[in-house]
């Protein structure tokens, strides 16, 4: 990835383990693929798209040498989800530095591999998107169709398109993080309240560290 020296030592790091598994994903198209895996409407787990992650096209059978391998993956998904819940998500892209532009292909690439991982999710959410969500989704998907098909140098629609994702994308995947977020909330306030019995020795519910029958068990 040009650039690479300003990326942070873990990045870096990162990078070089990617490049030595030759069927994994690259540094921009991990990037996407974990904030498409972060901002999905489901909850993927680890053990579900770890492997996309290392052998996205299922060609090999690449072999982490360290645990750090995985260590430093999960740190960026969890420096994604920390750049998320801050407002302030910022894509890893590649830039050509002959013509000094943007690529943003490789990372809409992983982006769409998260997104294939839950496809009815993402339909389902389509079909009941909002104002803000509704556009961020047909955005993602115009550039999805886009990495197979350029625009032609007559379309202007589809080339400012192409010029203006760099910064559409942040804030698209931001929609959709909040989008996210607000299901989830919705979804707790909904779930039926359940009553369990707290014994007077357990540690009270409230977070004081006292024991409940010392604390709100007084009550």
């Amino acid at each position: 990835m040009p650039g690479s020296t300003k990326l942070p030592p873990y990045l870096r790091q990162l990078e070089r383990v990617l490049a030595r598994l030759e069927t994994a994903m690259l540094l921009s198209e991990l990037d996407g693929f974990l904030a498409g895996v972060l901002v999905c409407p489901e909850m993927i787990l680890p053990s579900e798209w770890l492997p996309v992650v290392l052998d996205p096209d299922e060609e090999g059978d690449p072999v982490l040498e360290h645990e750090n391998d995985v260590r430093l993956i999960l740190q960026h998904y969890n420096a994604v989800l920390h750049d998320l819940g801050r407002g302030h998500y910022a894509p890893l892209f590649n830039i050509d530095t002959r013509h000094d532009e943007v690529i943003w292909e490789l990372w809409i690439e992983g982006f769409e591999r998260a997104m294939a991982l839950r496809p009815e999710a993402w339909n389902d959410l389509l079909r009941g998107s909002d104002e803000t969500v509704g556009p961020a989704l047909v955005g993602l998907h115009k550039l999805v169709a886009m990495t197979d098909s350029p625009p032609d140098s007559d379309d202007e629609l589809g080339t400012l398109l192409s010029e203006t994702a760099p910064d559409l994308i942040p804030e698209w995947v931001q929609a959709l993080h909040v989008a996210r977020l607000s299901e989830s909330m919705d979804r707790l306030a909904n779930r039926p309240a359940t009553s369990t019995k707290i014994g007077r020795n357990e540690p009270c519910p409230c977070g004081s560290g006292k024991k409940y029958k010392k604390c709100c068990g007084m009550n």
